[in-house]
C-alpha cells in the first residue's frame, strides 16, 4: 500500500498541522501551498493520496482534482473544505473525489478518513489488476463486486450529504400563473429518495412539468437528478418539443447512467396557457391522470422506453385542449403501489376517484383530499417506495 500523502493547502498552519497528525499515525507526508507546486511534486514522487483544499488563491482545488482524475487515476483525492454549500461538495464527489473533511476537523476523523481511503484505493488497484486477466463475463461480475465494495465504503458519506442535496433539488413551492395553479407533495420511503419533479417556466405562457423516478435510493440517484435538472436548464432555449427533449435527455445522460448502472422513467408535460393546450410524452413512466372539468377521467400515455437503457430512443408526443376546471395529475409508483395491512395496493382507480371527488377545488385542497384518502387506506403501513405528486389545475 502506498502510504505517501500529499497535502495541498494555502494555509501555512494546515501545512504544518496535517502532516504532523498523519506522520504520528505512520503515514509519509509532505505539503505544498498551491496547485502548480502540487503538480510538480506529483511528477517528482509517487503518491497514493492527495488531501486538497477547495478554496485557494489562483487555481482552486477543483482544478487539481480534475487534473488528477483525468491523468493520474491511481491517485485518490480527499477534499479539505470549509465550504458548507452541498452543491460544491456534490460537484467534487461527481468529479471523482473519494471523500471530504470539513474544516475545522477532528484529528481522529482525519486519520480514519485517510486510512479508509487508502484501503479503498488498495482494493481498487487489486481489483483493476484482477480485471485485466478475466474474460468479458467475469469482468461484468467483478465490476459488480467492485461497485458493491465502493457502495459499502461510501455509505456513511452518502447518508451525510444526500439529504442536503435532495432538499436543494426538489422545489418546496411552485407558484401559480394567471390560468394554472399547482400543488405538489414529496415523501421518500426512507432517508434517501429517487423521485424528482420540477416545473420550468419557459416564458410566453409556456411551462414544462416533469416527474421522474430514478432507480436506486442513494447519492448516485441524487447526482443524476442534478444532471437532469442541469440538462433541462441548458436546453431551455432550444425550442424543442416534449418528445425531442426526452430524446435529447437520454442521449445526453446515457454514458453517465451506464457508468453508474442507473436509469429512470419520466413523464414530460408542456402546458401552454395562451393556446390552452397540453402536450406530453412518456419515457416508461406511469401515465398521467387527466380529470376533465365534467368528471371524465383519462390516463395519458405515449410510447417511449425508460431513459438510460439504449443510447438513442424515439418518443411519441400527443396534445390535447384544456378547459377551465380541468386537472392533470403526475405521480410516481409510491402512491398507487402503497399497501394496507392486508397487502392490497391503493391503485390507480382509487387515486383517480380521490381527485375526481375534488372537482372545483384548488389544486392544494384536492391534493390534501387525495393524501388523506391514501393515509386512511394504508392504515399507517410505511411506504415501500417514494411518493411524489404534482397537480396542475386550470383556473376558472
Amino acid at each position: 500500500m502506498n502510504r505517501n500523502i500529499l497535502v495541498v493547502d494555502d494555509s501555512r498552519a494546515m501545512r504544518e498541522v496535517i502532516p504532523r497528525i498523519l506522520r504520528e499515525a505512520g503515514f509519509e507526508c509532505c505539503a505544498v501551498e498551491g496547485v502548480d507546486q502540487a503538480l510538480e511534486e506529483l511528477e517528482r514522487d509517487s503518491f497514493g493520496l492527495v488531501l486538497c483544499d477547495i478554496e485557494m488563491p489562483g487555481k482552486n482545488g477543483i482544478v487539481l482534482l480534475k487534473e488528477i482524475v483525468s491523468t493520474m487515476s491511481d491517485i485518490f483525492v480527499v477534499m479539505l473544505t470549509g465550504v458548507t454549500d452541498p452543491v460544491v461538495v456534490m460537484e467534487c464527489m461527481h468529479l471523482g473525489a473519494k471523500d471530504y473533511v470539513m474544516k475545522p476537523f477532528d484529528a481522529e476523523r482525519l486519520r480514519v478518513t485517510v486510512k479508509n481511503t487508502l484501503e479503498q484505493r488498495q482494493l481498487f488497484l487489486e481489483h483493476r489488476s484482477y480485471q485485466l486477466d478475466l474474460e468479458q463475463k467475469v469482468l461484468e461480475q467483478t465490476e459488480q463486486i467492485r461497485v458493491n465494495l465502493e457502495e459499502k465504503a461510501m455509505l456513511a458519506k452518502e447518508m451525510e450529504i444526500a439529504q442536503e442535496i435532495q432538499s436543494a433539488l426538489i422545489p418546496q413551492f411552485i407558484p401559480g400563473t394567471r390560468r394554472i395553479h399547482f400543488a405538489t407533495h414529496y415523501r421518500p420511503a426512507g432517508v434517501l429518495g429517487g423521485d424528482y419533479f420540477d416545473v420550468f417556466f419557459r416564458g410566453d405562457g409556456i411551462m414544462d412539468v416533469v416527474i421522474a423516478d430514478v432507480a436506486g435510493h442513494n447519492v448516485g440517484s441524487a447526482l443524476i437528478v442534478a444532471e437532469i435538472r442541469g440538462a433541462f436548464q441548458a436546453h431551455s432555449a432550444a425550442g424543442l418539443g416534449c418528445a425531442e427533449m426526452l430524446a435529447l435527455l437520454n442521449e445526453s445522460l446515457y454514458d453517465d447512467l451506464t457508468r453508474a448502472g442507473l436509469f429512470f422513467s419520466m413523464f414530460y408535460l408542456r402546458l401552454d396557457e395562451r393556446r390552452m393546450t397540453a402536450s406530453y410524452s412518456c419515457a416508461g413512466h406511469n401515465p398521467a391522470l387527466y380529470v376533465h372539468a365534467d368528471g371524465r377521467v383519462a390516463a395519458l400515455d405515449t410510447e417511449g422506453m425508460i431513459i438510460g437503457v439504449v443510447p438513442k430512443i424515439s418518443f411519441e408526443e400527443r396534445s390535447l385542449p384544456l378547459c377551465p376546471g380541468d386537472r392533470l395529475i403526475l405521480y410516481t409508483d409510491g402512491s398507487v403501489e402503497a399497501e394496507n395491512r392486508a397487502g392490497r395496493m391503493y391503485g390507480l382507480k382509487r387515486l383517480a376517484r380521490s381527485f375526481k371527488e375534488g372537482l372545483g377545488e384548488e389544486s392544494g385542497t384536492a391534493l390534501q383530499r387525495a393524501l388523506a384518502d391514501l393515509n386512511t387506506f394504508t392504515e399507517g403501513v410505511p411506504l415501500k417506495d417514494d411518493l411524489a405528486l404534482v397537480v396542475a389545475t386550470v383556473r376558472h
